[in-house]
């Protein structure tokens, strides 16, 4: 779903939808409210007061510290330098 479609469903423009999602600004109870009717989910699936950790380490045990892909390597064999 596009911040404009959002946007849209839950009656504020785009730059409000942009500004909760970087945490510039909170919601009121109401706009919560619709926010979450739009997801059907509960209000603690969609906000916290505590950050949220990321999904992939929830669901797949990943880190930040432990890449999915190996890091590149500086040279590539055969390369001249």
């Amino acid at each position: 779903m596009s911040r404009a479609q959002l946007a849209e469903l839950v009656d504020v423009n785009v730059q409000s939808v942009g500004a909760l999602e970087r945490g510039d600004n909170y919601p009121s109870l109401d706009l919560a409210f619709r926010i979450c009717a739009v997801f059907t989910l509960p209000v603690e699936a969609v906000f916290s007061r505590t950050p949220f950790g990321a999904m992939s380490a929830e669901l797949y045990g990943r880190t930040n510290e432990s890449p999915a892909v190996a890091p590149p390597t500086d040279r590539v064999k055969g390369a001249s330098q």
